[in-house]
């Protein structure tokens, strides 16, 4: 199939930069044939994925041109790994941007001069040149012969022996040419030119890396010459779900030169259908349509995923089989009732997530291994929902969600947000709408035949207008079975969206809306430490029926490893030491390492898990948030609520263990699956809930004996028994020495600081808090008394902070060497911002990296995203206590510790609450965070700094572009505070 316009514009301009051209000679786009699963049995695939000769350019203008002749040496290029992008493999400049085009924008030209400094600039849009061999026998030279590119990114020209077969764009969607009559027996050349970017490109400007090459699987199909070309299943209840209508439409083609007979056939759990023997003649395609009668069937979701599995065929008219292909399908009705959406009759709740391909180590490419680990972990955290943003995966995702259970919206590639969101530059241009139009078409028609497919996505923030009319009149067309979505205008969607709402705007924006159900299809900006108030989330969508659900931004950070060694490869790469000299070998690089520009910096890491797959501490908090089971404590009974609509709680064994801790009396309460699935174990905890039946009782006096007290050059020293304390001028606990040994490295005092995590980066914390940044170190201290009690001696400091308040430190410092801590804000403003955290700071030898404690964990959690955290004792050691974010930032807290213990092979300092505390522990200074730009950079192992604090600011969960933490989750500047502490060894 030619998609050709004869314009002067066709005639001038290059294919890569003319948007009538979206291939030329390629086939039409079908359903995948063979599930992805069983591709290597399929004698009909040849695989072509390997090690291919490669060439790298600069531009167009230096490429090889003539590399695809029989002729032309190739035999000193180097060789690179297929499926695979280029950057990755050490050629060219990895490019991370998310709105901005890496080009000037100034379509349908993607080499029109940029900014000098721009990476483009000097790389004017690059081109790879792969060649392979490809044997071919003379049996093989019998059938028709299917050339099969899973995505090649951006656009590609193609030659068998010198030959030109065709060209493709639409980087993400296959591309399939006949190259029967260009092979011959024997060994075969064939040549792949790939452009970096194409006209293609500013319909593909998604927030990713922008990387390059064939980054899917290259197949050559061996097709009979009668043959399935296409094939489409709808299986549909009726209104009582007790019976399903299977209608299969299979498309025959005869690619000989002679009329073909042959029955068609389709076998449904044993039973074969019609076997009518049909005539086609030399090069028609024809239609036919097998319809069957499913009584009780089996339903499939996310929750019970049940398929049929079946397979289509055909037998040539003396009952021999030509070919048969293996498949599935799930009976299921999706609609929109209303503002009501619903599956299979039920109101069901979309737990989702947002997900792009990406390796750390291949890029785009994503291995079947990865793809496992990724729905696994999906599964686990209860997510039933995933968003193909923004363009479709490779086939074997959809297979795993069909099996495993996931909700799918498969997402055209389809983003033009460097011209703005709901752009009418894109949506109105009338020499644009075909290539809308085949991101639609190629979507729907490749990944039709999936059961967990349940919404067709026109793209992401893209235009507005009759383009966009296009591909929405176009999916609907293609299938009435599923509903279309689009985010930026409800009039091309099923569903309206409102993306990165607060949880208060969501629910006045559902109140409103009273036509279409509702949907953030983006929501909770998951960047650094991030996801707070995700509860508050869902208490809104469970308590309004027409809230269909919402998808975290995103799963998993985009960070990527060093790349091989450039040598002679051309194009800038990434320098192999951090801005600190620190080597970035095992680093996860983002925008910018690369000495890429344009560059959004560390935009691209916002997932729930790191690009090695190792979850974050949210990653935990989803789980528990989006729990299926909701645990309710009414007197000395448990309530459960289920919030799934096909799971009986008969599924589950529910169990309750009592702990108890000091005095503390615990009951936690877990469901577990009775039955292994391909995602967990038997035993798995799918839902789990704590409740304090007993609280803790905590210390508020210290018990202890009498010290001596004097007042050295106007420091105050206590004696005790096995050393002495010491209170400088400034109010602050400065030396602590026991059995000869001191305990601190830096004085215990005031501090009133924390460093930002990206959401409170973006959001103006420093320049809005900024007052308490210096705010210890600038007390005035008014006075210091000191009295001697039977438990020991109290030091009192008053002081007054320059932000508007009075301060107090209160020390009681016993015989035995314990010492209380008591300090207490008294507000004598009403305009004080909102405090950082409440609390201390010290510094402790590096040598103490045990960590002990009783309180929330084992993961880091803070005031806005602790309910993933039990309240229990948990021991780590300090690295394991810290949360290592690509990018550093504030980290570790623990919330709600009753005790905390860190100790060395010689010392140990105990920390015993008056109330619960927050505590970060780290072997670097928070002073170092701001300027690391990679874990690598800190400076580690010159202390133990930790922070003892009362309450600490929550990390919040909107958005990283400027929203705030949820007042509920701050500390007021306004109101007084009070907390203690017990310190002893």
């Amino acid at each position: 199939m030619t998609m050709l316009a004869m314009t002067a514009q066709a005639q001038t301009a290059p294919d890569w930069e003319n948007p009538h051209v979206l291939g030329i000679n390629k086939l039409p786009y079908h359903a995948t044939l063979q599930l992805p699963s069983k591709w290597k049995e399929c004698k009909e695939i040849v695989s072509l994925d390997g090690e291919w000769l490669f060439h790298w350019s600069r531009n167009p203008e230096e490429r090889p041109a003539g590399f695809e002749r029989d002729d032309y040496d190739v035999s000193r290029w180097d060789k690179i790994k297929v499926p695979g992008n280029w950057q990755t493999q050490g050629y060219g400049t990895p490019i991370y941007t998310n709105m901005e085009y890496p080009f000037r924008r100034n379509r349908p030209s993607v080499t029109s001069e940029p900014p000098k400094d721009w990476t483009a600039y000097e790389n004017r849009n690059p081109v790879g040149s792969y060649v392979t061999f490809v044997d071919v026998t003379k049996e093989m030279l019998g059938n028709n012969l299917i050339l099969h590119f899973g995505g090649v990114h951006s656009a590609m020209y193609v030659w068998i022996n010198g030959q030109k077969v065709g060209y493709s764009q639409n980087s993400m969607s296959p591309a399939e040419f006949d190259v029967t009559g260009f092979l011959h027996e024997g060994r075969n050349r064939l040549a792949v030119e790939v452009y970096r970017w194409s006209d293609g490109s500013y319909l593909e400007d998604q927030d990713m890396w922008r990387l390059s090459g064939i980054f899917r699987e290259v197949q050559l199909w061996v097709r009979p010459l009668v043959h399935i070309s296409d094939y489409r299943v709808t299986a549909i209840p009726n209104a009582d779900y007790s019976q399903a209508e299977v209608k299969t439409v299979v498309s025959i083609c005869n690619t000989s030169k002679k009329k073909a007979r042959v029955r068609p056939y389709m076998i449904i759990d044993e039973t074969v259908g019609d076997m009518t023997e049909l005539q086609i003649n030399a090069g028609d395609t024809i239609n036919y349509t097998f319809e069957y009668t499913l009584d009780n069937p089996r339903l499939w979701s996310a929750e019970k995923p049940n398929l049929y599995p079946f397979c289509v065929g055909l037998d040539d008219d003396n009952d021999n089989t030509i070919e048969q292909f293996d498949y599935h399908f799930g009976v299921k009705r999706v609609e929109c009732v209303g503002e009501v959406f619903k599956i299979n009759g039920k109101n069901v709740k979309l737990r989702g997530v947002n997900r792009h391909d990406h390796h750390p180590v291949t890029g785009r490419y994503v291995d079947d291994a990865t793809y496992e680990k990724d729905i696994r972990l999906m599964k686990q955290a209860n997510i039933n929902f995933l968003r193909t943003s923004h363009y479709p995966g490779r086939e074997y995702i959809y297979e795993l969600c069909d099996r495993w259970g996931i909700y799918v919206m498969d997402e055209a590639n389809q983003e033009s947000h460097g011209y703005g969101y709901a752009n009418e530059e894109m949506g109105h241009d009338a020499e644009w709408r075909d290539a809308h139009v085949d991101r639609a078409e190629s979507l729907v028609k490749r990944d039709f035949n999936h059961p967990c497919v349940i919404l067709w996505s026109l793209g992401n923030e893209g235009g507005v207008g009759p383009n966009i009319q296009a591909m929405y009149d176009k999916v609907c067309e293609l299938d009435s079975t599923r509903p279309p979505f689009y985010d930026c205008n409800p009039r091309y969607s099923a569903l309206h969206d409102f993306g990165y709402p607060s949880p208060d705007e969501l629910r006045i924006e559902a109140q409103k809306e009273t036509e279409k159900p509702m949907i953030a299809r983006e929501y909770a900006h998951a960047m650094g430490n991030s996801c707070g108030n995700l509860q508050e989330y869902w208490d809104v969508i469970y308590n309004d029926s027409s809230i269909v659900g919402a998808a975290i931004w995103d799963w998993v950070d985009q960070g990527l490893s060093l790349p091989p060694s450039p040598s002679h490869r051309g194009g800038t790469t990434a320098s192999t030491t951090s801005p600190t000299g620190k080597g970035l070998e095992g680093a996860f690089l983002y925008g910018g390492d690369f000495g890429d520009k344009p560059n959004m910096n560390a935009f691209c890491l916002n997932g729930l898990l790191a690009p090695d797959r190792t979850p974050h501490p949210h990653y935990y908090e989803v789980q528990h948030v989006y729990q299926p089971l909701q645990f309710v404590r009414e007197g000395d009974n448990i309530r459960v609520i289920n919030r799934d609509s096909f799971t009986p709680l008969t599924d589950y064994n529910i169990t309750c263990d009592t702990l108890r801790f000091g005095g503390e009396t615990l009951l936690n309460v877990s469901a577990h699956l009775k039955r292994a699935t391909p995602w967990a174990e038997a035993g798995f905890v799918v839902a789990s809930e704590q409740f304090v039946l007993k609280p803790y009782s905590f210390p508020t006096q210290l018990k202890g004996t009498r010290a001596k007290v004097k007042n050295s050059d106007g420091n105050i020293i206590v004696t005790t028994e096995n050393g002495s304390v010491t209170i400088d001028k400034t109010g602050a606990l400065v030396s602590w020495l026991a059995d000869g040994a001191e305990m601190l490295t830096a004085p215990l005092e005031p501090y009133f600081w924390k460093p930002v995590n990206d959401n409170q980066e973006a959001a103006g914390f420093e320049q809005r808090l900024g007052v308490w940044k210096n705010a210890a170190q600038q007390r005035i201290v008014k006075s210091i008394k000191t009295k001697e009690t039977g438990e020991g001696v109290i030091v009192t400091a008053e002081m007054s902070l320059p932000v508007g308040a009075d301060y107090t430190m209160t020390y009681t410092i016993s015989g035995n060497g314990k010492i209380k801590v008591d300090a207490d804000y008294r507000p004598t403003r009403d305009d004080i911002p909102v405090i950082p955290k409440f609390g201390v700071r010290l510094r402790l030898p590096a040598d103490m990296m045990d960590i002990s404690y009783y309180g929330r964990g084992p993961w880091e959690n803070y005031p806005d995203r602790k309910r993933s955290a039990f309240i229990g004792q948990y021991r780590s050691p300090l690295s394991a206590y810290e949360t290592e974010y690509l990018k550093p930032q504030d980290n570790g807290n623990r919330c709600d510790i009753r005790w905390f213990e860190i100790s060395s092979a010689t010392k140990k300092l105990r920390i015993d609450g008056c109330q619960p505390l927050c505590i970060r522990a780290w072997d670097y200074g928070e002073e170092d965070l701001p300027a690391a730009r990679h874990p690598q950079d800190l400076p580690r192992g010159r202390f133990v700094n930790l922070n003892i604090d009362l309450n600490i600011h929550g990390v919040g969960g909107i958005d990283t572009w400027g929203r705030r933490t949820l007042p509920q989750y701050t500390i007021p500047g306004n109101e007084p505070h009070h907390y203690g502490f017990i310190l002893s060894r």
